[in-house]
């Protein structure tokens, strides 16, 4: 009896946890998966990077300790004083074709005073001078707390320039009165 009892408690506790599950089938979150057109947090590809100084003595640098996390990429026209620089940072050739919707996103970090970091994409980039090339300005959310904090760019749809290879730049300017550092870290471009 005392057996029977005992089976009769373990059956009903089984049934009872079944029945009274407090996970549901709209309980479970799907992750979402995204598909790269391209991708780089400066670990490995840096030397794919264009790296193109148009005026003054500073330049981009890989820097190995301040990136989210890792590498990022750093430009400062401060050397013991403010210095006038336009430097580029381009990207690799990015393929788009074949894709119908794309979106670019990265992060910034920056600290003191100077000009605004400029975002641009081209598709008629051919090496050398970039100023040569046709650029169009891409609006994106920058730090602007001055305490090198990672920023996210947002999703910025770069649809218009799908269908062949695409450039994406930095541009930073300086002068002899203000020199800004910008840092960035993971470029890359989503496939809608």
């Amino acid at each position: 009896m005392k057996i029977k009892f005992l089976k009769t408690i373990f059956l009903l506790g089984l049934v009872t946890s079944s029945l009274t599950s407090c996970v549901g089938d709209d309980d479970y979150v799907i992750p979402t998966v995204y598909e790269y057109a391209f991708t780089d947090g400066f670990e490995t590809d840096w030397a794919n990077w264009t790296k193109y100084s148009a005026t003054g003595a500073q330049v981009w640098t890989l820097d190995t300790q301040y990136g989210n996390p890792g590498n990022c990429a750093k430009m400062s026209g401060y050397s013991g004083t403010n210095n006038a620089n336009e430097d580029w940072l381009i990207s690799p050739a990015i393929d788009l074709s074949g894709l119908t919707a794309a979106s670019l996103s990265f992060q910034t970090a920056s600290r003191f005073t100077g000009n605004v970091l400029e975002v641009k994409i081209s598709s008629n980039y051919a090496g050398g001078d970039p100023n040569n090339a046709t650029w169009t300005n891409l609006s994106a959310t920058l730090d602007a707390s001055n305490s090198y904090t990672w920023t996210n760019s947002g999703a910025i749809d770069v649809s218009s320039f799908v269908g062949g290879n695409v450039y994406v730049a930095f541009k930073y300017t300086s002068t002899s009165s203000a020199s800004m550092t910008w840092e960035v870290d993971n470029v890359k471009i989503t496939k809608n």
